[in-house]
């Protein structure tokens, strides 16, 4: 009789065959050969997943960036929103300027050919699918994953014309194996410009700028929901991770990991930022800010009247490794005094991806997926 037929003509289920034919019962089996396995994920990660994918950190040197290739949705700019009102203006679109698609293209590929030419592996997120397609933020991937202590977090946009980009990322990621440790639900909010490491051991998260266009009760606690959602993925994985909750009624308070050169340094003037964050950073991390002449600042107005303008400092871009970052030109008084402080700098064209004429930044621009540990000295 075949093993199909033997199957048919058992009587009691699973556990007398199982008894019957190898002399230990199924539940038996389980208890003799298979025991629950106490195992750190991270640890498991480059057997199961592939690759160790972390990202903690935003000076460790970059292994895999995550990147959008423009594409169809900016032939949308200039046509009615699918989103109501369904406005046809630049300012419904988000952008100064009809785009040149051709001239987006080639900035992409300056900015994937720099990263490889340092080596960095480069991974494109999913085209725009929908029709029309609208996604002309998708440039800008930062914004909506973020590196947890291990994997990615899904974080959730907060309007029509970056809702939509999270399922695209999280496709993206599935197809490269990178694993999905968590995503905002509920009304949460949350968006990855203002979410920050500032080492391994030390996250910030603030309310996103534009949220300061309304002061809706519902929309508040939505936003907080969001960041306490994500502090809570976090501690899950590293109760170590201190996560600081930025007070965020308005702009990005704490955004140092945008101003970084190094392990805890970065270029600005601290007074633009929280006093009492700044004395945690100092006290917590011994923090040094590196304070950059007028000459390679700008400056922006204060929401208060009263006070004075801010200065902020040259854009440090993406940090490749330790002291050597990835900046757009056009800044050559920045870069000379980069170098002149002993950083090395990498310049791509990309002008029609990156402020003043876009929206975002190059760091925007440039979703963290694998970064070394970050040095533990200067």
């Amino acid at each position: 009789m075949s093993s199909e037929g033997e199957f048919q003509a058992a009587s009691g289920g699973p556990e007398e065959f199982f008894k019957k034919a190898t002399g230990l019962s199924l539940r038996e089996q389980y208890m003799k050969h298979h025991p629950q396995v106490l195992s750190d994920f991270e640890e498991e990660m480059e057997r199961y997943w592939g690759r160790r994918w972390k990202a903690n950190t935003n000076v460790g040197k970059l292994r895999v960036v995550l990147l959008h290739r423009p594409g169809r949705e900016f032939l949308s700019v200039g046509k009615p929103t699918p989103w109501p009102p369904h406005d046809s203006s630049l300012g419904a679109w988000r952008m100064a300027y009809k785009p040149d698609l051709e001239e987006l293209v080639e900035h992409h590929e300056n900015l994937v050919d720099a990263y490889k030419s340092e080596g960095v592996e480069v991974v494109i997120r999913k085209p725009d699918p929908n029709e029309p397609p609208y996604q002309v933020k998708a440039i800008y991937t930062d914004d909506v994953c973020h590196p947890g202590v291990y994997g990615q977090i899904i974080l959730r946009m907060y309007d029509h014309i970056r809702k939509g980009e999270e399922a695209l990322t999280f496709q993206t990621l599935a197809e490269i194996g990178c694993p999905v440790v968590g995503m905002i639900v509920g009304k949460g909010m949350a968006e990855g410009g203002p979410i920050g490491w500032l080492d391994e051991k030390h996250v910030v998260v603030a309310v996103h700028y534009p949220r300061i266009n309304t002061s809706l009760p519902e929309v508040v606690r939505a936003n907080e929901s969001g960041h306490e959602q994500f502090a809570r993925i976090i501690k899950i994985q590293d109760p170590e991770v201190d996560v600081r909750l930025c007070p965020g009624y308005g702009t990005r308070l704490g955004a140092s990991h945008y101003t970084l050169i190094d392990r805890h340094t970065s270029i600005q003037d601290p007074r633009g930022l929280d006093p009492y964050l700044v004395d945690w950073m100092r006290i917590e991390m011994g923090w040094e800010f590196i304070v950059p002449p007028d000459e390679v600042c700008r400056t922006v107005r204060s929401r208060d009247e009263r006070a004075s303008p801010i200065k902020r400092g040259p854009e440090t871009g993406v940090v490749l490794e330790p002291r050597k970052i990835l900046v757009p030109t056009g800044a050559p008084k920045a870069t000379k005094w980069f170098e002149n402080i002993g950083v090395e700098v990498v310049e791509v064209e990309c002008p029609s991806l990156v402020g003043p004429r876009n929206s975002g930044s190059i760091h925007c621009a440039a979703g963290s997926l694998i970064r070394d540990p970050e040095p533990k000295s200067y």
